[in-house]
């Protein structure tokens, strides 16, 4: 069995601004190496002991692999791959999150309003993602990160992880997405994907 641990990114200077990020960076805040530190001793606590890592090639998320891995008392470097990225939000990469919220009252019917925003962006904007476009890139490198070892970290962004877990049947929809260090647990059982665990801010219980 191969199970890969997929978490968010800590804090980073522009989530405290209340910015969005998508392809923008910005280096983690102090509040953010903790999260990470945190998280780290919550695997070695309960025992995880990874395989192989695999981080989106941004700032925050190569901050974020190596201080989980260093807190974890794991050796390993994770390796950088531009798919576990964030969505690129195109012409509004940095807007306030307010804005985005109000740019969502417009899909408050939709089943998915999240998504629905999301799509609408993309759909006008052609250096914005679609939720689905993203998933694609997400399950590819899922797929070549279950090759690497039993016990796989992967640390990512928000959406990213919303739309791998929604097109693999397990992402709750909410407004403000996975919180910083949650962590949702994929398995690949024969051919098929099995979340067991989706975007869970709790620590790790195996």
């Amino acid at each position: 069995m191969t199970r890969i641990w997929v978490v968010r990114h800590g804090q980073s200077m522009l989530n405290a601004a209340e910015r969005i990020q998508g392809w923008s960076d910005a280096p983690l805040t102090p509040t953010g190496r903790e999260q990470a530190a945190t998280r780290g001793l919550d695997f070695a606590a309960a025992g995880i002991r990874f395989d192989a890592a695999f981080s989106g090639d941004g700032m925050r998320h190569r901050e974020t692999a190596a201080g989980l891995l260093a807190a974890a008392g794991s050796e390993l470097a994770a390796v950088p791959d531009p798919r576990w990225r964030e969505l690129s939000f195109g012409a509004l990469e940095g807007m306030h999150i307010r804005r985005f919220s109000r740019l969502m009252e417009d899909h408050a019917d939709a089943e998915m309003p999240f998504i629905a925003t999301l799509d609408a962006l993309a759909a006008t904007d052609p250096f914005a993602e679609a939720p689905a476009a993203v998933a694609v890139r997400a399950i590819e490198a899922l797929h070549d990160a279950a090759e690497a070892g039993s016990e796989v970290l992967v640390v990512t962004s928000g959406i990213t992880i919303m739309s791998l877990l929604h097109t693999l049947g397990g992402a709750p929809d909410t407004r403000s997405g996975p919180a910083n260090l949650s962590v949702s647990t994929i398995r690949r059982h024969e051919n098929a994907w099995i979340v067991d665990r989706a975007a869970d801010p709790d620590p790790i219980a195996v």
